[in-house]
Order: C-alpha cells, then structure tokens, then sequence
C-alpha cells in the first residue's frame, strides 16, 4: 500500500481514503499523524462506540457524556493498536472502550454494586494497564491470571459477575457460592472459583478479602466510614473524631461496633 507523507488531503484523496479498511487508515494515521485520517477512522468506527455504550446500565448519567467517554476510549485504542498483527481492529478496541466507561462508572459510582467486585475491578484493571503500557497489546485470560493471582476459571467468573453488574438486562446473584437462578439470570456466576491460586505472605487470600468487603459493606455508613479511617488509611481516633465531628470515645465505640459485627458476620461466613 502507497505509504502517504502529506497531511493534507484534497477532496479526491479523501474520497479514495475513505474506501480503505480501518487497520488499512489506522497505519496511514501512525505514519502521517493526520488529523484529517483520524477523523475518516473516527467517523468509521463511532458507531462501535455507540453499541458498546448501549450494553451499559446507566440509568443517573446524560447518555452524551457517557458517549464521550466511549469516543475516548477510541481514540486511545486507534493509538495503541498494532498494525503488525492479524487482528481486527473492532475486536480490539471494544476492551479499550469498555475500559473508559468502567472507569467513568466507578469514579461516579454510577452503577451500585458490592464492595467486593468494585475492589476487584480495581485490581483487574490496574494490571491489564500496565501490561498494556509494558507490552502494547491486551493480556490473555492466562496471562491475567499469573497476574492477579486468581485461577483461569475465577477469573472467568469474575468478568461474568461484572458484566452481571454493570450491562443491561442482567441480574447479579451475591449469594456466596451461589449459582443463581437460572430461569432469571441468564449470566449466573460462581463466587466461590474467585479466589488466590497460590498464599503469599502477608496478604490475604481473595476469598478472605472479597468476605471481608462484604462484611464491611454491611456495615452502617457512620461506621464504616470509621473503620477504614482506621484501619485501611491509618488515622488515630483522636484524628477521626476531628475529621467527622465526634469524641474520641464516641470513635472508640463504634469502632468496637464495627468490629464486633465483622466477627458476627465471619462466624456465619
């Protein structure tokens, strides 16, 4: 294929641009910068960015904005795709967009779901970015799993558990270990395969962490806003009585509270 240095296109060029593949626009893009070809790309594929937009449940949000959010995504998959490899360029770029919308949704908290899954969003995402940064392409369920340090099959269930959560027409079961109701939930995912493929020393295992998000979630908002004052950002009662408006005692008696349901709630866990 012709390699084009110009980045201006009369209407001819244009014309005949517009008649390639995507992949075909995305290396003219990469050699030229164009804005003109990056405008053809975008006008070719927004539409992907559009259903992609319209698998979400977002029912708090202008639909435009999360329709901008998706464009981001495109555009940052156009700039990250390689030419080199023999993979469609949709097929790529709908996790990108996906990615964009699910970082929008938990920054807004748009969508609730349990602490546990958002947690573990958190975890997933994170590393799927930097292998991302480190390697510029998008890392196989296999490679996710060393990863995160969840087996192939939990980490299965948890895209199934997030996709129960945040896309249309789907119902998440947050029952631990259980299965769902078929008859109802036609996305039904096992809780229990989410867990750590291997101890690591001074961490706890992901069962343990995804029981300990649920229980804290249980909690009344006053006091787990105290506890992870606490616990997780270490400030002293003294700092968290100021920061909140209330004693010192009235801090040390929630947190004996809070910690207090956690144990009620582990013994049935």
């Amino acid at each position: 294929m012709e390699k084009l240095k110009s980045k201006n296109y009369d209407t001819d060029n244009i014309l005949r641009l517009r008649n390639l593949t995507v992949e075909e626009l995305i290396k003219i893009y990469k050699n030229t910068g164009s804005s003109e070809i990056l405008n053809i790309i975008l006008e070719k594929t927004k539409k992907l960015a559009y259903k992609v937009v319209s698998d979400f449940k977002i029912n708090y949000c202008d639909r435009k904005d999360i329709r901008q959010v998706a464009l981001t995504g495109l555009v940052i998959a156009i700039n990250r795709f390689n030419t080199g490899v023999d993979t469609r360029f949709s097929t790529f770029a709908v996790n990108y967009i996906k990615g964009e919308i699910l970082h929008f949704i938990r920054d807004n908290r748009l969508v609730k779901s349990p602490r546990w899954l958002w947690k573990l969003n958190k975890i997933f995402t994170e590393y799927v970015k930097k292998y991302e940064n480190q390697n510029n392409s998008y890392p196989t369920i296999e490679e996710i799993s060393e990863g995160i340090n969840i087996p192939v099959e939990g980490v299965n269930e948890f895209l199934k558990a997030r996709e129960a959560a945040f896309y249309n027409n789907r119902k998440i079961n947050d029952c631990a270990g259980g299965n769902g109701n078929k008859a109802e939930d036609n996305l039904s995912y096992d809780r229990s395969l989410i867990r750590s493929k291997e101890y690591k020393s001074f961490d706890l295992v992901m069962e343990d962490k995804i029981i300990l998000w649920d229980a804290i979630d249980r909690l009344h908002k006053l006091n787990k806003k105290i506890l992870v004052l606490s616990y997780f950002l270490g400030f002293s009662q003294e700092e968290i009585g100021k920061k909140i408006g209330i004693s010192q005692k009235s801090v040390s008696r929630k947190l004996k509270e809070s910690i207090k349901q956690l144990k009620e709630y582990f013994a049935c866990n």
